[in-house]
């Protein structure tokens, strides 16, 4: 996997609110993230204006993605880092988690930055109001280090014999 890291603003993070709060919120659980290979990628974008809806086959939406601002956490090899960037569509997004998240989601997210948002992660996911793509293969994300983020957020995909 490649590292590239986005330039972000400084003050917000495109509808995500203040980036400086989820950097606080990834470097408390740094532990989570310490098994991760560098250039390990999770994405969350707003379901709003994405065209993306549960239930439905994501190929052919990325007309409805332009514009849209994506959240993503990157794994450096000193920690996972947040930015923002365009969201350009799934295929090349870059990224092995897309979180994509409705408007109550999102605002349950922003107001928990400061809390337990991986709870708020689990919770909503569970709810239905996030949705959650994997896209990459179990052994590619065993190979990167995702099985205590993804054991935390409850998405035991892995399996219980390993």
């Amino acid at each position: 996997m490649d590292v590239e890291l986005e330039a972000a603003p400084a003050a917000t993070s495109g509808g995500f609110g203040a980036l400086a709060r989820w950097q606080a919120m990834l470097d408390r659980h740094a532990e989570l993230f310490t098994d991760m290979l560098p250039g390990s990628a999770v994405g969350f974008v707003a379901r709003a204006g994405s065209g993306i809806q549960p239930g439905k086959h994501v190929a052919g939406v990325v007309e409805h993605c332009r514009g849209l601002d994506m959240m993503k956490w990157c794994a450096s090899g000193r920690g996972m880092v947040a930015s923002t960037l365009r969201f350009p569509g799934f295929e090349a997004a870059a990224v092995d988690l897309l979180f994509v998240a409705d408007e109550a989601a999102l605002a349950a997210l922003e107001a928990s930055l400061d809390g337990d948002a991986l709870s708020t992660i689990k919770r909503r996911i569970r709810q239905g109001g996030i949705l959650f793509f994997v896209l990459r293969t179990k052994y590619e994300l065993q190979d990167a280090g995702y099985e205590d983020f993804l054991d935390t957020l409850g998405l035991a995909f892995l399996g219980a014999c390993r």
